[in-house]
């Protein structure tokens, strides 16, 4: 059994608002994406092998951790990743609500319309 939504204002209003999150998202993707390509373009040879870095980069920069995604990456991948993550997730959760106020605003019509033909063959 479904649960009782109250929405106080009109669906087209909620999409127009999951339709801003989408295009947010994809904008993010789209400029993390280019900032993570840089990122990798100037790391290569950012850690010199020497007494310093090659603990740094042994137990810190490659250390697993949890991604954006949730699966487990080099630390230096889950931070570059993350932004285009993000916004692939925020875009489709602009996606998802946007269809989700479709189909809520075509049902509640149709409920209408049957609502109003029962109420007439009642008469």
């Amino acid at each position: 059994m479904g649960n009782y939504v109250s929405i106080t204002s009109s669906p087209s209003e909620l999409i127009n608002v999951a339709d801003r999150l989408r295009d947010r998202g994809i904008a993010l993707a789209e400029t993390a994406g280019g900032i993570e390509r840089d990122i990798r373009a100037h790391e290569s040879g950012t850690f010199p092998s020497d007494q310093y870095t090659d603990a740094f980069v042994h137990d810190k920069y490659h250390q697993p951790v949890p991604g954006a995604d949730g699966e487990d990456k080099p630390a230096h991948l889950a931070v570059s990743e993350s932004g285009v993550i993000s916004g692939r997730q925020l875009q489709k959760v602009g996606e998802y609500v946007s269809r989700a106020m479709v189909d809520y605003d075509v049902t509640d019509l149709d409920n209408a319309g049957q609502i109003n033909t029962a109420t007439r063959v009642a008469s």
